[in-house]
């Protein structure tokens, strides 16, 4: 079965789909957010919606439009960046869902495009548990795919308009990507935050390369967005199984 997107349905329809044992689905992908000289603005947005709709088409959910605003502090710098404060993403969010728990859903899933973006969307999954007991599931866009991601990029490091993410939307969106303007670029690592991989200690930091990414993106390929963001979607349709089998 395929699931449904809210926009394109009437409320009539909408008023039989939506209940109890519905799941609701809410993207979150940045729709003007710097991604270097080479990926449009709206790169996060474009990988967001481009994976909320192969989901929709897999499993029976109703997935919300997707909110192009959030949280992304580290590019406040960077003219036409549009960052919301924590505390008023997480509230204006939480009145989404709000908007849904009041006719019985207990289940959503935030699909979540950004990585500033999940520490505020667990703090809010964490409250809508214990003050609604409504379970929220937030997606990590940094752990989708991995294993796929891992195997194919070559860079030494990344995190943002890397080989990966460039790769994604040379998939998706290649008449948006310019090749030419691709560039390696690696931002700082403080010496005892990571080690081997591992973060040991979170220090908040902006972006701060010349270029405004982090990794090479000169390696990207569309052949290999293709494989890093069908394996997204399997990560994710594997929850989905589970999570419309668990009683709330």
């Amino acid at each position: 079965m395929k699931g449904i997107s809210l926009q394109d349905i009437t409320f009539e329809q909408a008023n039989e789909l939506i209940g109890e044992d519905s799941i609701i689905m809410l993207p979150i992908g940045g729709g003007s957010k710097e991604h270097g000289n080479h990926l449009p603005m709206g790169t996060d947005y474009y990988v967001t919606e481009w994976v909320a709709r192969q989901i929709t088409e897999k499993f029976p959910l109703v997935c919300l439009p997707t909110l192009s605003y959030a949280h992304f502090p580290a590019f406040i710098e960077w003219k036409g960046s549009v960052s919301i404060a924590a505390d008023n993403f997480i509230n204006f969010v939480k009145d989404i869902l709000l908007s849904f728990t009041r006719f019985g859903v207990k289940k959503f899933v935030i699909l979540d495009g950004g990585v500033s973006t999940r520490l505020p969307m667990k703090i809010l999954a964490t409250t809508m548990n214990n003050d609604y007991g409504v379970k929220v599931a937030v997606t990590n866009v940094v752990g989708l795919g991995k294993e796929t991601h891992d195997a194919l990029c070559q860079q030494k490091r990344g995190g943002h308009g890397d080989e990966s993410e460039t790769s994604c939307m040379l998939h998706i969106k290649p008449e948006l990507v310019h090749m030419d303007k691709a560039t390696e670029d690696y931002t700082e690592i403080v010496p005892g935050t990571v080690k081997n991989g591992v973060e040991k200690v979170y220090l908040p930091m902006r972006m701060s390369t010349a270029s405004g990414i982090n990794g090479n993106s000169t390696l990207a390929t569309s052949e290999k967005g293709e494989k890093i963001l069908n394996a997204m979607v399997e990560d994710i349709l594997v929850f989905l199984k589970a999570f419309s089998e668990y009683r709330v």
